[in-house]
């Protein structure tokens, strides 16, 4: 008989080295706290552009439709630079992050770079449009032994006090 691969062996210590002591984990109530924080950031010129849209047209006409043709796209593209802007960056934080003092950084201590940060809200923006693996996203940091959501498994990234 054939051994197995030693591959799990490898994963656990590979898992086990990945969040050095040098790091405090972010708590999940900050990291909770700073993507409230970025909601709120990028409700307010979305609801700016809606009250336009209005102002300019507030019947039921063509410009109207036009214009919200241009701004639901906003609302999903906005949320994807954003996040992948601010967590690519050098800092690995976005407004919310900085101030509460949390950041996003790759088990070495470095940035997570553009991609990763594309590819971690994407994952998020997939699970959110199913209620149960949102969910789970969320508070998987709650039982986490690195305090990492799915999405940062899935990307390789931790959330660290800054």
């Amino acid at each position: 008989m054939t051994e197995l691969p030693s591959y799990p062996k490898e994963a656990a210590e590979r898992e086990a080295t990945a969040s050095p002591q040098a790091w405090e984990l972010a708590s999940w109530g900050s990291r909770v706290a700073a993507y409230l924080l970025d909601s709120l950031l990028l409700f307010v010129p979305l609801a700016i552009l809606g009250a336009i849209i209005l102002i300019v047209d507030p019947g039921d006409t063509g410009l109207v439709w036009v214009l919200v043709g241009f701004a639901y796209p906003a609302t999903l593209l906005l949320p994807f630079v954003y996040f992948s802007y601010f967590h690519g960056g050098g800092r690995g934080q976005t407004y919310g992050k900085r101030a509460l003092k949390i950041r996003v950084i790759d088990p070495q201590g470095g940035p997570i770079g553009y991609g990763r940060a594309f590819g971690r809200y994407a994952i998020t923006f997939l699970f959110a449009l199913f209620f149960v693996p949102v969910l789970l996203d969320y508070l998987w940091p709650l039982w986490d032994s690195q305090n990492q959501a799915l999405h940062d498994k899935v990307v390789g990234s931790l959330v660290v006090r800054a």
